[in-house]
């Protein structure tokens, strides 16, 4: 058995042990506990802040963050609104095997959203729902897609 595997390229046998759903699986996509969604209302720039928090829970692969999409609707006393459309986080950052790392992305924000933001700020129950597409690579895995939804969580306007 062990010939057998001795003709195999060291990809191909991880391949075979640890597929590629288990490795995904294994990552796990989030916001940061503090004021994971913050948003500065100034004069000069207003910005959304978002703090995204990746763990590889893998004992086998260091994951590879390459990039992310994803998009902001806050929760407010008047409902659900669209805040961010596809904000992209571009940074590629290793992610070893059981270690968490976390993503910084801020966007500069447009008139509208700065009104949209600017008639709900004094609401009391602010949460947002963050879509978020993450695409990972590893030593054997490349262009992986992980999706996830993200509700209520905290934002600060």
């Amino acid at each position: 058995m062990s010939l057998l595997f001795s003709c195999l390229p060291v990809a191909r046998i991880r391949k075979l042990i640890y597929g590629e759903k288990e490795f995904l699986d294994d990552i796990e996509i989030d916001v940061r506990a503090s004021n994971p969604v913050s948003v500065t209302l100034s004069s000069e720039i207003s910005t959304a802040n978002i703090y995204l928090r990746i763990t590889n829970k893998s004992q086998y692969l260091e994951a590879i963050f390459d990039r992310a999409i994803l998009s902001v609707w806050i929760n407010s006393d008047d409902g659900c609104q669209p805040i961010l459309h596809e904000a992209h986080i571009i940074s590629k950052k290793g992610i070893k095997q059981k270690k968490s790392e976390e993503m910084h992305c801020q966007i500069d924000l447009n008139e509208r959203q700065i009104s949209r933001l600017e008639k709900i700020k004094e609401s009391k129950r602010l949460k947002s729902t963050l879509y978020i597409q993450v695409y990972i690579d590893s030593s054997v895995y490349h262009h992986l897609l992980k999706e996830v939804r993200l509700e209520n969580r905290p934002c600060e306007i």
